[in-house]
């Protein structure tokens, strides 16, 4: 009998320890659900905070992306009235030039056939034979042709470079 009540109290003591580490299991399996709840519900808000971090960076860098083109509008926008202005200008200069060569080109031309007729005259009073005339003539043409030549080249470049300018009346 004190043989049967030792062995009932170990009996008892084996099922009390076996229910204690049933106990302990089912807490730590209890407490490993818990932390995996919890796990899960931090990384959603996690997810959720880099999701809101990465939408403000984006959109910080649309508005600087809008902010960028609005400065390039307005440089182009100055960069076009500066164009404009300096080929206006330069259409004035070349007109004003233009003008001024084709005075001088004129005046220049009247000096030549002013200067050129008196010695065409002087050589056709002094040469008496008809050859000699002849060839006097045709030699004095000949520079007559050569300087109307180079008024008409001077006076086209100046036509050619007007009209590539965008000159109006050229």
């Amino acid at each position: 009998s004190r043989i049967s009540g030792e062995v009932r109290r170990l009996n008892d003591l084996r099922k009390a320890d076996l229910r204690h580490a049933h106990d302990l299991r089912k807490v730590d399996l209890r407490r490993a659900d818990d932390l995996r709840t919890i796990e899960r519900h931090y990384r959603r808000l996690l997810t959720k905070a880099e999701t809101k971090r990465v939408d403000a960076l984006l959109a910080a860098d649309r508005a600087n992306v809008g902010l960028a083109a609005a400065r390039a509008e307005i440089v182009a926008t100055n960069l076009a009235e500066r164009v404009d202005t300096t080929a206006k200008t330069a259409a004035m200069n070349v007109e004003s030039s233009a003008t001024a060569v084709r005075a001088a080109t004129d005046a220049s031309a009247q000096v030549l056939a002013g200067r050129i007729t008196p010695l065409e005259q002087a050589q056709w009073g002094n040469v008496g034979s008809k050859s000699q005339h002849a060839d006097d003539r045709r030699l004095g043409q000949w520079t007559t042709e050569r300087i109307l030549f180079l008024i008409g080249l001077g006076l086209g470049a100046l036509y050619f470079v007007l009209s590539q300018m965008g000159v109006p009346g050229a």
